[in-house]
């Protein structure tokens, strides 16, 4: 299996070698993270029980957990978070849904995220196939792609370290409150972020 990421990469360094123009890839990155975790978000919210009972949740409830203990510490903000954080990334929106946030909220989380996500990642895509494309006629256009993809690994490297320290931060769940029985109870108020 390919992490969506590098695929994304890969996709936009083929696609540029092609002449496809990097809006168009933006434009269809955007909508796919949306898409994708408003589907997760939907199933959460329409098949709770089934979904915690069901492969591969019920395979993993330490990080089904995890990621519900980020929902409940930081509200609409564990949404945004979490699509830049490898291990709680798919488990998230999925648990938003569970957990009964608000739609809403949701979506302007999701939505603001995408749109911060996906140039991070089309872009280097984008250098690395002009370099390819123009590095035999300008050896300078070349180096300075790789200059410009050395400084986005190292402002990616940062954003990654510092969300993941957010969703390592230890946070104990409250008495009574896990997942499961969240899934099983009557809806609660909607998530709200924490200050």
């Amino acid at each position: 299996m390919v992490p969506g990421s590098t695929l994304i990469l890969a996709v936009s360094a083929l696609a540029t070698t092609a002449g496809m123009t990097p809006w168009a890839l933006l434009i269809a990155a955007v909508a796919g993270a949306i898409v994708g975790d408003g589907f997760s978000f939907w199933l959460g919210h329409n098949y709770r029980r089934q979904i915690l009972r069901g492969w591969p949740l019920n395979r993993f409830p330490w990080v089904v957990d995890r990621s519900a203990q980020l929902i409940r510490k930081y509200g609409i903000a564990s949404v945004f978070l979490a699509r830049f954080t490898a291990v709680v990334r798919a488990f998230v929106p999925l648990l938003a849904g569970v957990l009964k946030m608000s739609t809403g909220h949701f979506y302007v989380a999701n939505i603001l995220s995408a749109l911060v996500w996906a140039p991070m990642h089309v872009f280097p895509g984008v250098l690395v196939g002009w370099a390819i494309a123009f590095g035999t006629h300008s050896p300078a256009l070349s180096l300075a792609a790789l200059g410009v993809l050395v400084l986005g690994w190292i402002a990616w490297s940062m954003i990654k370290r510092k969300t993941a320290s957010i969703v390592d931060c230890p946070t104990a769940p409250e008495p009574g409150h896990d997942v499961r029985s969240a899934a099983e109870a009557p809806p609660r108020p909607p998530c709200r972020s924490s200050s």
